[in-house]
């Protein structure tokens, strides 16, 4: 059986590791997950390479970093300085795997989340109240995606509990994963869970 490594941010069992375990699921029915995930950035990034080699050595046959672009944590900007701090990491590591994939999340994994209306609208509708939210234009442009999911929750009464609620969120995408599937850092994940390595 393949087996799956992530690398994420967040604590275990939370909605990081909730939602990609659950994406990994869709995209590549069948297969084993290992998630270990690291708390903040500045700790994925500083752990990355001995925690590949694990995961690797358990016998995960490939390994995906995912990681949130912002905040940043009083780094310097952008997501090219963090691919550069994490493959410096790496290479200090001695990890040079072919099937070791590098996958950030433009802003965070709330842009993911907020992607598809219809999603949104499924978690936030009760029996008696339908709600119609439409899709995030442009979200991989917002800089808080977290508080926009936060102000939309609001405004249907409800407040926004991101270990119960973003699993409800990637449950209820539609097949090909609606507006997410067209997002470039979710076909980034797609396309690193996939490809030949």
């Amino acid at each position: 059986m393949t087996t799956i490594g992530i690398i994420c941010e967040g604590g275990p069992c939370g909605e990081d590791e909730q939602v990609l375990r659950h994406l990994v699921g869709r995209i590549l029915p069948g297969v084993a997950v290992k998630i270990l995930t690291q708390g903040r950035k500045p700790d994925l990034i500083a752990q990355c390479g001995q925690v590949a080699q694990a995961l690797f050595d358990s016998g995960c046959d490939r390994v995906l970093i995912v990681w949130d672009v912002f905040p940043r944590w009083g780094r310097p900007d952008g997501e090219q300085q963090d691919i550069a701090d994490i493959q410096a990491v790496l290479a200090q590591s001695g990890i040079a795997h072919p099937c070791l994939y590098l996958v950030p999340i433009k802003a965070e994994l709330e842009a993911w989340l907020l992607a598809d209306g219809s999603a949104l609208s499924a978690v936030l509708s009760r029996p008696a109240h339908k709600v119609k939210i439409g899709d995030t234009k442009n979200v991989e442009d917002n800089d808080n995606p977290k508080n926009r999911l936060e102000a939309v929750f609001k405004r249907y009464g409800r407040a926004y509990t991101p270990k119960s609620d973003a699993i409800k969120i990637v449950k209820k995408l539609p097949d090909k994963f609606g507006v997410l599937g067209k997002l470039s850092t979710f076909r980034k994940f797609g396309w690193s869970l996939t490809q030949p390595c």
